[in-house]
């Protein structure tokens, strides 16, 4: 007598089933957050210590939880290095290595809990007349952040830009001031805060425009300057190392959370 082949074809289902949940199981895990989930969401803009030049080691590999990062779809995705590979203003892929938006990541979501969105679009080399309102740097960074604004708030915006400027320090508060009033209008956040970072001063050039950065604070409502002392470059004199980026994320994770606590 032959077996039922009913059971048989019972178990199969069953099988074929119990894969198909797992896969969404992973499918859903691997994703970006639900359309429910609302996201701190976080502007990282700047030259080319925004976009990172430091090298991205075994601790950078990861990929974060709770911590993601909007691509070329217009969707966040779990973050993973390099930061600024999605960038519309970018250079080439290769030069995009590890940046401060890393370690910022995993500090503001540490502290603040939930999930962060992060929106890194750096531009390498770029002064601050390149991102003033009407310029491609400036309308690409607007237009990511509303695009990004469909799946959260935006919290803040972290900047680091300066060695550019450093012939026209000058001139830098009055440029910075109007790019800030500029895209806290577009943005619709009158009271966004911004965190500014100093520059490295391994050539002993960046002295004035260190003032001017750290000037912004005082200047500028909503405003945090973060400092650069003694913190390596990678061999060139110009960029960050690995370590002082991740010093940089963090400092510029505390000093926002700062910021948006005074701000409340």
């Amino acid at each position: 007598m032959r077996p039922n082949p009913i059971p048989m074809k019972h178990n199969k289902i069953s099988s074929i089933y119990k894969s198909l949940v797992w896969i969404a199981f992973l499918f859903t895990f691997s994703c970006g957050p639900s359309s429910d989930e609302s996201l701190d969401i976080i502007l990282c803009i700047g030259q080319s210590n925004m976009a990172g030049r430091g090298a991205i080691e075994d601790q950078d590999t990861l990929t974060l939880e709770n911590v993601y990062l909007f691509n070329a779809e217009q969707e966040f995705e779990p973050a993973k290095n390099p930061m600024n590979k999605y960038s519309t203003v970018r250079k080439n892929m290769g030069m995009q290595r590890l940046s401060p938006a890393w370690t910022f990541g995993i500090n503001y979501q540490s502290i603040k809990g939930g999930k962060v969105g992060l929106v890194v679009n750096a531009r390498g080399g770029s002064k601050i007349m390149e991102w003033q309102k009407g310029t491609s740097y400036y309308n690409e960074a607007i237009i990511r952040a509303l695009q990004a604004q469909k799946h959260g708030t935006i919290k803040g915006i972290i900047w680091h830009q300066g060695e550019g400027d450093r012939n026209q320090s000058e001139l830098y508060l009055d440029r910075f001031d109007q790019m800030i009033s500029d895209m806290r209008k577009d943005l619709g956040i009158p009271d966004l805060p911004v965190v500014v970072g100093e520059v490295g001063d391994w050539r002993g050039n960046s002295g004035p425009i260190n003032e001017v950065i750290r000037s912004l604070e005082k200047e500028i409502p909503y405003v945090k300057a973060i400092s650069a002392d003694g913190l390596n470059h990678l061999g060139d004199s110009t960029h960050f190392d690995s370590e002082a980026q991740r010093t940089l994320g963090k400092a510029y994770a505390e000093a926002l959370v700062a910021l948006q606590e005074n701000a409340d």
